[in-house]
């Protein structure tokens, strides 16, 4: 009997590289997930979720933060495998880990122990379009960097940072999250058409008001 496969998908570059990963690996994948828990833009912006659904053709579901509701949505779901985007941090596996052992249910995280910048270069080759809506100056993320799209110049400053030790690279600790708006695996790409940008302090927020799937442009 073949794997029923869930992958914990924010909309952000980890998770959607990590699905990402996992097709092309050959796993067969049910249903995406998202955990209502983590940044604030990703939990405004979660409706995002269903675009993302709807261009890769995996249905989804929205699960609450605690783990019970995870462990539950899981078991409904009849999963045997849960997939994630943890990279660098065990403690991510741990919380995973608390969650899927007591219900028999694997974990597996393709990323973990790949060397985060490479990712990114993986990534920005690849094609994905990694969209900034959150940021921390505080963490020594560069507030230009809010509503943009990752390119070479953002990657690059990142690597300087990384090396001046001022930044984790992939916004590990929540330097800054991304919303993958196009990507190797979409059919169609997400189009932003209303934002609202919010400062509260040190983070800057790129709020998503409305956005549609459209055809690819080459």
């Amino acid at each position: 009997m073949s794997d029923h496969v869930v992958v914990s998908l924010s909309g952000g570059k980890d998770s959607v590289y990590a699905l990402y990963t996992v097709l092309m690996e050959g796993l067969d994948v049910k249903h995406l997930m998202f955990i209502k828990t983590g940044g604030k833009a990703h939990l405004e912006n979660k409706q995002m979720i269903e675009l993302i659904a709807e261009a890769t053709g995996i249905p989804y579901v929205i699960v609450g933060k605690n783990p019970q509701d995870v462990g539950k949505a899981l078991k409904k779901l009849r999963a045997t495998m849960l997939v994630s985007g943890v990279t660098t941090t065990p403690e991510h596996l741990n919380y995973y880990r608390e969650i899927l052992e007591p219900i028999g249910v694997k974990q597996y995280a393709p990323l973990f122990g790949k060397d985060p910048i490479a990712g990114l270069d993986e990534m920005y080759q690849t094609g994905f379009k990694c969209l900034i809506i959150e940021v921390d100056t505080a963490l020594g993320a560069n507030k230009n960097w809010l509503g943009k799209i990752m390119d070479q110049n953002i990657i690059s400053e990142i690597k300087q940072r990384v090396a001046g030790k001022k930044i984790n690279p992939i916004g590990e600790w929540g330097e800054y999250h991304t919303l993958v708006i196009d990507g190797p695996i979409y059919k169609k790409q997400i189009n932003i058409e209303k934002t609202k940008t919010e400062w509260k302090n040190t983070k800057g927020y790129y709020l998503i008001k409305k956005a549609t799937l459209q055809p690819k442009t080459q």
